[in-house]
């Protein structure tokens, strides 16, 4: 079975999303994955959820796991135990917009989404077996300052050094080509055109997946824009 695993956190003022983001996820995968599966929520916060969610409990994060750093755990190999075998990764702030069965229904050790503006591979949307990414959990807990900082960003995020250890690997990938967009969010206007933003509402022919980022969370809440009200429920 398919564990499709995300994260809720609390930030100084308080959770950076609401428990209503998990049961709309889940009801997304309900309508658009049609294999087995069941939503897998990590959180140390008391949470109210939908039975059909399993609930585990994440250890204290590493020192300086600042960002969202904290979500390296879930590539142990030890995790197998309490995720499975078999796991997609996809953040809260994730729009599913069409079926989904046959960009994860697939068996290579780790898929990646190439995201093809910024040439990097996307923390949002993966999909990986338990412990084929264990390199790179082993190399930021064994050095939780020092590997982020080799990655050469000062804030470096989980998606950083998701990046820094598969370089030079090969791995599959999706691309836009398999339906997954970007939300560019207001500042990114010249960039609309490679996937949909705040001018260019309408989402492109083949569309799938939409990752925004916390930064628009707005964007949901608001629900203004049809295609949000008609999938994000």
């Amino acid at each position: 079975m398919l564990r499709v695993v995300t994260w809720l956190w609390r930030t100084s003022n308080g959770p950076q999303f609401g428990v209503e983001y998990v049961h709309r996820l889940r009801n997304m995968l309900e309508r658009n994955l049609d294999i087995p599966h069941e939503l897998v929520l990590l959180t140390r916060h008391p949470v109210d959820v939908d039975p059909r969610i399993r609930v585990v409990k994440p250890p204290h994060p590493l020192p300086g796991a600042i960002r969202c750093r904290r979500r390296m755990w879930h590539f142990a190999a030890e995790r197998k135990h309490d995720l499975g075998e078999r796991i997609l990764a996809i953040d809260l702030d994730v729009v599913i917009v069409d079926n989904i069965t046959s960009l994860v229904d697939r068996r290579e050790p780790v898929v990646c989404w190439k995201v093809g503006y910024a040439g990097v591979y996307s923390g949002s949307f993966l999909l990986f077996d338990a412990g084929a990414l264990d390199g790179a959990w082993q190399a930021y807990r064994d050095s939780p300052i020092g590997f982020p900082q080799s990655c050469g960003e000062v804030n470096a995020s989980d998606q950083a050094m998701l990046n820094r250890y598969l370089a030079g690997r090969n791995v599959a990938e999706w691309t836009e080509r398999d339906g997954l967009r970007t939300w560019f969010g207001k500042g990114y206007e010249k960039l609309e055109h490679l996937g949909v933003g705040p001018n260019r509402t309408l989402l492109p022919h083949g569309t799938r997946v939409v990752v925004l980022g916390s930064k628009d969370k707005h964007v949901l809440d608001g629900a203004t824009l049809p295609w949000i009200k008609e999938h994000w429920r």
